[in-house]
């Protein structure tokens, strides 16, 4: 979830129980004092009709009997208004009604005769055949200690129901209303106030992609946090910039130097070799002088060589570095390609082993396909038996593979060598990285070919993966999308994707 989407749901969210506290509380507040209204309004007519009987009972008189001619219901203004009257006997006999009342009966009246032989008001709610509803009040008419009667008052309370029910909606409407105009609103803002985030982020991916560490922020308010923080960005985007092109001018400048200088010394050695060849007749071939130059400036030549690919590797990774690098792009068969790697392996293998010392064999071989540089992906795999030959010792065997499986061609190269340890296994595809340094020395390794071989399986848009145990051998895959599933460069120029951070 973006940071975005979080302060949007929060905020709405907050908006949303302090309205939904608000309305609550004014549906409340508003129900108790109309609910209050209505029975004050009760009590206030009840008194009043209570009252006027009480007097017009001590006038005449009549305390223990009423008659239908004893007294006559009092004409109130309150018989025209919505509510209606009626007064019971103790038992329960209605004793005369309010002409508003009609034929209307009033549904469970009699359930105040408990309270009224005690002279205790009483009240509840009801409705009618209509369904509309009631509250009934009842209050004792008591003259002289002695429980006459009550005086039952009806009040239809469906205005103040449809009045709650209205106001209840009018809330509920007017909170979604307000929610949704909050969470518009708060997108909004929360857009506006991180669109300096998306910025950095944008410029941030552009820089990964493209490689152009020349690329800044673009904030125009400088004094917020969020301008402090592009501030604080390009400031530290110039600094790695310095250091990276100090970096490439360095390794691109002392490899074109070395180069020179390591070219002459193969060639004064190789000269001084067929000298020393010729001076040599056969009858010094026993001379131990000459032995101990010979072998001399046999070492000398394979540390040469060793120094010039090196050098050769450092160069390629600095123009890879620098985006300077091209690739020719081609349809490659690759099942031809591991046939020709196969037989360089064999090769290889007689020359630095002897002659069946090690098994190079091929496995499963599918015909396949794939969109890249045949030359750079020659020198991958060449990388990888190379390895495999270095660390596997006599008796061993490389297996080479190739499978076309849902659109992705896997060329595995597998040995039974002396393996790599799980926790090694992270690190192999660093530069200058090897899991035993002495060993690789000696046998001519610069920590530089695996770096290689990664950097030209992303740059065909695949990737290499290795499974391995120590001394029960290891499997290097390569993986490639097949040819059609791979985008391809515009103009054969490649973007790039090396592992920066290795050489940072």
């Amino acid at each position: 979830m973006t940071i975005r989407l979080r302060l949007t749901l929060w905020y709405t969210a907050l908006l949303g129980a302090t309205l939904i506290l608000f309305s609550v509380l004014v549906y409340a507040l508003l129900a108790a004092n109309l609910w209050t209204q209505v029975r004050q309004n009760v009590e206030r007519q009840a008194d009043d009709i209570v009252g006027l009987l009480t007097q017009q009972l001590l006038r005449t008189q009549q305390l223990l009997v009423i008659r239908d001619s004893g007294f006559g219901f009092p004409e109130l203004d309150l018989f025209t208004s919505g509510a209606g009257a009626q007064v019971i006997n103790p038992d329960g006999t209605i004793y005369m009604r309010s002409e508003n009342l009609g034929n209307m009966r009033v549904p469970n009246y009699r359930n105040a005769l408990p309270n009224i032989a005690q002279g205790k008001p009483h009240l509840y709610y009801t409705q009618n055949a209509n369904n509309i509803p009631f509250l009934v009040y009842s209050e004792p008419l008591v003259v002289n200690d002695f429980v006459l009667g009550a005086v039952q008052i009806v009040q239809p309370i469906d205005s103040v129901e449809n009045t709650l029910n209205q106001v209840s909606r009018y809330l509920i409407l007017g909170t979604a209303l307000s929610l949704m105009l909050a969470a518009i609103v708060g997108a909004l803002i929360a857009h506006r106030a991180l669109k300096p985030i998306g910025a950095i982020t944008t410029t941030a991916s552009g820089i990964t992609l493209t490689r152009d560490l020349g690329q800044r922020l673009q904030i125009a308010d400088q004094a917020s946090e969020v301008g402090q923080l592009a501030a604080t960005f390009n400031e530290m985007l110039d600094r790695i910039q310095k250091l990276f092109d100090t970096q490439e001018r360095l390794i691109a400048d002392v490899s074109h130097e070395l180069r020179t200088p390591l070219t002459t010394m193969q060639g004064n050695i190789e000269l001084l070799q067929r000298m020393l060849a010729a001076e040599a007749g056969p009858a010094r071939q026993g001379n131990g002088k000459n032995e101990i130059l010979r072998e001399t400036l046999s070492e000398v030549e394979q540390e040469t060589h060793r120094m010039s690919k090196m050098i050769n590797d450092l160069l390629l990774l600095a123009q890879a570095d620098s985006g300077a690098l091209q690739l020719q792009w081609t349809p490659v068969e690759m099942d031809t390609l591991m046939l020709e790697v196969y037989r360089q392996t064999k090769r290889m293998a007689d020359l630095h082993r002897g002659p069946g010392a090690l098994d190079v064999r091929l496995g499963h071989e599918d015909q396949a396909l794939v969109w890249g540089d045949q030359d750079r992906l020659r020198q991958l795999l060449l990388n990888l038996t190379n390895n495999a030959v270095k660390y596997t010792p006599e008796g061993g065997t490389i297996t080479l593979s190739l499978k076309n499986e849902d659109g992705w061609v896997q060329i595995a190269v597998h040995d039974t060598g002396i393996g790599i340890h799980p926790e090694n296994q992270a690190q192999i595809f660093e530069r200058f990285y090897r899991t035993d340094k002495a060993r690789s020395r000696e046998l001519g390794g610069s920590g530089l070919g695996l770096s290689i071989v990664q950097w030209i399986a992303q740059a065909h848009h695949g990737r290499i993966t290795v499974a391995s145990e120590a001394q029960q051998g290891s499997t290097f895959t390569l993986w490639l999308p097949e040819f059609g599933n791979q985008p391809m460069p515009d103009s054969n120029r490649l973007v790039l994707l090396s592992t920066r951070e290795s050489t940072l």
